[in-house]
């Protein structure tokens, strides 16, 4: 994916410079899949990991539910998630204040 940064001015993906809308179905996307060994793959499945990675790059879901073009939070919620790591900073911050007592 970080191939295609620059590429195009809107669009993340694109074949022959026109965007790829939401079908792809086509011989290349499967010849694709098949030389990266990948199975049981979407296209679709690079939605979750593009949301995925600006929710852990800290893009708010109002920001994200705006890039994503999708109506509701609850559907972001869907698409992006979250890597645990961040979590650790998180509940970590009681800690301290626990061992003080």
């Amino acid at each position: 994916m970080r191939e295609q940064v620059g590429r195009h001015p809107q669009a993340c993906f694109t074949y022959k410079g026109n965007p790829i809308r939401w079908d792809v179905t086509n011989t290349a996307w499967h010849n694709a899949i098949k030389k990266a060994e990948l199975s049981d793959f979407r296209f679709h499945d690079l939605r979750h990991t593009w949301a995925s990675w600006h929710r852990q790059a800290g893009t708010s879901c109002d920001e994200l539910k705006d890039l994503g073009g999708w109506k509701s939070r609850v559907i972001v919620d869907r698409y992006a998630k979250y890597a645990t790591a961040h979590l650790q900073v998180a509940a970590s911050r009681i800690v301290g204040k626990r061992e003080g007592d």
